[in-house]
């Protein structure tokens, strides 16, 4: 029984040599890729309107036939995910089916939504 309490110790692994990378981070070097990348993407957009970042995220409900509906479109290339194709959706709706009314109606609405957000009266 004095077996069971003593347990033997296990033997230390043999590790071998100490590995190198080949390449260490500079942040230095990632800030001026990041930037020239920048350049060059924003030159090349497709849409001529440029838009703010989007800092934080929120959650849409929506049934699953439309969730579903929306991958599908997604996978077939139509966007790269679903915030910018319902991006490409409202964007066609507002561009070809509202009138100039309620054009303008919708950008009196965001910029109201848009003072509330950044609690400016």
């Amino acid at each position: 029984m004095s077996d069971l309490l003593r347990k033997k110790s296990k033997q230390i692994l043999d590790r071998g040599a100490s590995i190198q990378p080949k390449t260490t981070f500079n942040l230095e070097e990632e800030v001026r890729e990041s930037s020239s990348k920048q350049k060059g993407t924003s030159e090349g957009r497709e849409t001529g309107r440029k838009k703010a970042a989007a800092n934080s995220t929120t959650t849409v409900r929506v049934s699953t036939l439309n969730k579903d509906k929306l991958n599908a479109l997604v996978v077939l290339g139509v966007a790269d995910n679903v915030d910018n194709l319902v991006d490409i959706l409202m964007d066609e709706y507002i561009s070809s089916i509202l009138s100039k009314d309620e054009k303008k109606q919708y950008s009196l609405i965001l910029d109201v939504y848009n003072l509330k957000k950044n609690g400016k009266k």
